[in-house]
């Protein structure tokens, strides 16, 4: 009797892991229908990765704003990590006043642009006074004054299919935002 109960309890357990993988397959295959999956889903911290951006996502999905700051209570002192580059390019950019610096937008557009400082100065721009929080642990509320990315997007036609935003600054790294975020009515 001890074996037929523990040839069930296997045959049970099969099927309900078997089950449940197949549910977290239609999960996964649903949520990324309706962009709530993350791009780092996977691996060892995935379940995570894809539960804080399902909530992230559904969160800003009436594109909630952050909250803005009046002009008194701007930080004083900024603890920004680095200081400016100092390295051939940057500083030949620096001399002219950053005339001869283009931001490109290419990809997944319809119209991909070079645009100058003086192109984006042009357009329309927006200030807010938000707060910046760093993932290292130090924040600080300044006055931030640009062209909104959405504006930016638009302009060149951002395909359906875009996903992602990459910057490439003037150092070896980059960073990305999603679509949902770069659209948001805030400036980012």
């Amino acid at each position: 009797m001890s074996d037929n109960i523990s040839r069930r309890n296997f045959i049970v357990t099969g099927l309900a892991t078997v089950a449940g993988i197949s549910g977290l397959g239609i999960a996964a295959k649903i949520a990324d229908r309706y962009g709530l999956l993350a791009p780092d889903h996977e691996g060892i911290f995935g379940v995570g990765e894809a539960l804080t951006y399902g909530a992230q996502r559904i969160l800003m999905s009436h594109h909630s704003l952050v909250r803005e700051f009046s002009r008194s209570e701007i930080s004083k002192v900024s603890p920004v990590n680095h200081g400016r580059p100092h390295y051939d390019p940057y500083e030949r950019l620096l001399s002219g006043n950053f005339a001869d610096w283009r931001l490109y937008v290419d990809g997944l557009v319809a119209r991909p642009t070079a645009f100058a400082l003086a192109d984006l100065k042009r357009m329309p721009s927006r200030t807010q006074i938000t707060e910046l929080n760093c993932e290292e642990g130090w924040s600080y509320i300044a006055a931030w004054t640009g062209v909104q990315l959405s504006f930016i997007l638009h302009l060149v036609g951002t395909s359906p299919k875009a996903k992602w935003v990459v910057f490439y600054p003037f150092n070896d790294f980059w960073g990305s935002i999603d679509m949902p975020e770069a659209l948001h009515p805030q400036p980012c």
